[in-house]
């Protein structure tokens, strides 16, 4: 047998916020690491790209076509100059017509891309990056114009420089930056703390608020100024006020179930004494079955009202069944069909199969039929009528009618037909039929319609229990 799972640890709302404003701030932090770096190895190459292009204009002057033949006298002594300016090493590459090399290492690779006409930089010359020796370095590649036997022909001078100082540059410049972006961020991160913890302040008094509360009292929450607080006390009212109402029902249901079950139990007591003093044992044995029949229909009763009442929260989740509305009378009625029979009544149902209806907690219908079609029988006389319509619009929408040929409702009954444990006096009824169809109309989202039925003349011939889908 598995044990079961522990419940996982609460997480904190303050926490989580700060973590996540937190990280959001190191993101941008480190981002900004890399734009600044960027940005500042840009303005390094630029400044340094001049000494390069200086460097290569230097050599390229020395370049000379003499006996046919090009020379170029620049010892690498002459690079000092500029090794101390950029701190880095030199090297460089002069080739001939032909992209021999004519001077200085045949180590750095012919440039073979195209030169640019527009740069910062008033020369034939472009600026990339390359590996020499197995060290990343920038190269300067400048075309040198030379004039041999009657016409000008281009050379190309190529100077490479290392790049350990231009990055330690950037790279100091970006440490620099950070250290006072970082101590921001720490101050940053404080202030988001604390404007955190001020922000949820109405979420924690929300909380103490709750834990003050007296456990009985089910009043409403007052309301919250904080908008972003008023949907969750809203809600909190609301399922207060359900609660409220379901307690409230099952006391009135303990209540009324305590008072009607207290009077034929007060009765049956009385005829059991008496039953000692009597000779008329049959008589009264038939008066005890009717008070015990009369508990028993009592008791059913709020026990069917205090499951309907409860069925609310479970039909969310319930399976949902296809229905055949006309069959479910059909089989309630064969139930029924002893009282119909003993009574002598002729009984109607009306309604082309199938009448489909897709419901979930399928045993609420069956109990309203039920309830709807014994009342018609107790109500109406030996040799009466009773039947049932059931009919469908082109909605789809489903209206089932009870109908009976007896004495029909008074007007004062009508105006309020559901009130519990009222009743015509008319066999022995608790009066909770009728509101456990009303409390099942409304589980189900439907109406229950109740009106007398007239003749052409006016008078009431019967009762007309109309239900119907929406």
């Amino acid at each position: 047998m598995k044990e079961p799972r522990a419940n996982p640890p609460a997480r904190s709302m303050r926490r989580r916020l700060a973590v996540s404003v937190f990280l959001a701030l190191l993101s941008f932090l480190l981002v900004d690491a890399a734009v600044v770096y960027q940005t500042t190895l840009t303005g390094i190459n630029t400044a340094f790209d001049r000494t390069l292009l200086a460097a290569a204009k230097a050599i390229g002057d020395t370049v000379r076509y003499e006996n046919e033949r090009i020379t170029a006298d620049l010892p690498y002594s002459s690079l000092d100059a500029f090794e101390a300016i950029t701190r880095g090493r030199i090297a460089y590459r002069v080739s001939g017509l032909q992209g021999e090399v004519v001077a200085g290492t045949e180590k750095i690779e012919p440039f073979v891309g195209e030169y640019s006409t527009r740069n910062q930089f008033p020369a034939l010359v472009e600026f990339y990056e390359a590996q020499l020796d197995g060290e990343d370095v920038r190269v300067a590649a400048l075309l040198q114009p030379i004039y041999v036997e009657g016409g000008y022909r281009m050379l190309s001078v190529q100077v490479a420089e290392t790049l350990e100082t231009r990055r330690a540059a950037a790279q100091a410049a970006v440490i620099q930056v950070l250290r006072w972006q970082t101590a921001l961020v720490l101050l940053l991160a404080l202030l988001v703390w604390y404007l955190v913890d001020v922000g949820l302040e109405p979420l924690a008094s929300l909380g103490r608020q709750l834990r003050e509360r007296n456990p009985a009292s089910l009043t409403p929450i007052a309301a919250s100024a904080t908008t972003e607080l008023k949907p969750l006390v809203a809600s909190l009212n609301e399922l207060i006020s359900r609660l409220r109402g379901l307690l409230d029902s099952r006391e009135r249901f303990v209540r009324d179930a305590s008072h009607q079950l207290r009077t034929p139990l007060a009765v049956l007591k009385t005829q059991v004494q008496n039953a000692r003093a009597v000779s008329d044992m049959p008589d009264l044995l038939g008066e005890i079955e009717t008070s015990v029949d009369r508990a028993t229909r009592v008791a059913n009763q709020m026990l069917s009202l205090a499951r309907v009442a409860a069925s609310s929260d479970a039909a969310a989740t319930a399976p949902v069944n296809r229905i055949d509305v006309v069959a479910l009378c059909r089989e309630i009625v064969v139930e029924l069909s002893p009282l119909i029979a003993r009574k002598e009544i002729e009984f109607a149902l009306e309604g082309e199969e199938p009448v489909t209806w897709r419901l979930a907690n399928d045993w609420m219908l069956r109990e309203l039929i039920r309830n709807l079609l014994s009342n018609a029988i107790k109500y109406t006389p030996a040799g009466g009528q009773v039947g049932i319509n059931v009919t469908t619009d082109v909605a789809r929408r489903i209206a089932l009618e009870v109908w009976d040929s007896g004495p029909g409702m008074s007007a004062e009954r009508l105006a309020a037909p559901f009130q519990p444990f009222v009743t015509s006096g008319v066999g022995g009824g608790a009066g909770l039929g009728l509101v456990i169809c009303r409390d099942i109309s409304l589980q189900l989202n439907a109406t229950l319609d109740i009106a007398n039925r007239t003749d052409a003349a006016g008078r009431v011939i019967g009762l007309r229990v109309t239900f119907a889908t929406g």
